[in-house]
């Protein structure tokens, strides 16, 4: 059925070498798996369970963060155009409508495709006075994306939830930061989630919860190995390691070897040695200098902050200024 409120724009991403990444992190000196390895169809399921268990307290809060802020407050007449980064769900958005006016556009980013078109078609069918350009892409294919042709004559902001930001390496979030610039140009906004410096304790909870939600998904690209890779992995010799770097202002996870053993991949052995740890990601917490710093060097200057009562948690409106 045609939606004429609908544009579909997909930029084909390169799929993932699962394999090839796997044999890639597990030749390195020091090993690692990527953490997007996770999210198949049972590790989607187990990620949901790990945002509702007690101890993950940051989806919780920046939920509650935004259904306390009344209006979002844009120096602009022009209309806005809403651009998401991670916005295969419409849910974020839809609450996000609440708080702000004069929304014209609405550009979800993704690079799941199947997930993507479908909620910005139920979405474009459900708000037919909103114009929704979903695009299929992953973050290195939007630095050449002509935005000006598809933003011109609004005012963009860019909306990036669920504190992802602390998820990268410097390195990809001064690549992804340079991105963001180059998506609200000169005079555009950005709303930013991320997850504030606290108490030790409470951090290495978040992410070694007691219903264990963390450890299933986290151990669930071993898991994955066996099912699609043939591999030969006995799961139950691993351990599921949460430790607070404090230099670094962040939370480490590894998969630690308990034994000596040799894993079996698509015909490759490994070698692992009792305490090895296989590297699986890292979240960065921020400081409120961090973030001024960070998004500063960038054009990026944060200009209205919402907290939730004990500072666990922060949304962020920044404006594009002159660097």
């Amino acid at each position: 059925m045609y939606t004429p409120n609908l544009r579909l724009i997909d930029l084909e991403p390169k799929a993932d070498d699962f394999l090839g990444d796997v044999e890639k992190g597990l030749n390195s000196a020091s090993k690692y798996l990527s953490p997007k390895y996770c999210y198949d169809q049972i590790g989607s399921k187990y990620f949901d369970d790990i945002c509702q268990a007690n101890d993950y307290y940051l989806t919780r809060v920046e939920r509650s963060i935004m259904k306390q802020i009344e209006m979002i407050k844009l120096d602009t007449a022009k209309p806005v155009a809403v651009v998401e980064l991670g916005g295969a769900s419409s849910t974020k958005f839809r609450e996000l409508l609440k708080h702000l006016s004069h929304v014209q556009m609405y550009m979800p980013i993704d690079i799941s495709r199947e997930l993507l078109f479908s909620e910005a078609e139920a979405l474009a069918k459900d708000l037919p006075d909103l114009q929704v350009k979903a695009v299929c892409a992953d973050y290195q294919q939007l630095a050449q994306f002509p935005w000006q042709e598809h933003l011109t004559g609004m005012t963009p902001l860019l909306f990036f939830p669920g504190s992802t930001l602390g998820n990268l390496s410097m390195e990809d979030t001064h690549a992804l930061l340079k991105i963001c610039k180059a998506i609200v140009s000169d005079d555009g906004y950005m709303l930013l989630g991320a997850d504030l410096l606290k108490d030790e304790q409470i951090l290495v909870n978040a992410y070694s919860d007691s219903d264990r939600a963390n450890e299933r998904f986290n151990l669930n690209v071993l898991h994955r190995i066996n099912r699609e890779l043939e591999g030969n992995i006995n799961v139950d010799q691993f351990r599921h390691d949460v430790r607070f770097n404090r230099a670094e202002k962040k939370i480490d996870i590894n998969l630690v070897s308990l034994i000596d053993q040799t894993i079996q991949i698509s015909g490759k052995d490994y070698h692992l040695k009792k305490d090895e740890p296989i590297y699986a990601e890292s979240s960065r917490k921020f400081e409120r200098s961090d973030i001024e710093t960070l998004t500063s060097t960038h054009g990026l200057q944060p200009t209205e902050w919402w907290t939730d009562a004990r500072d666990y948690y922060a949304v962020i409106l920044l404006k594009s200024v002159p660097i």
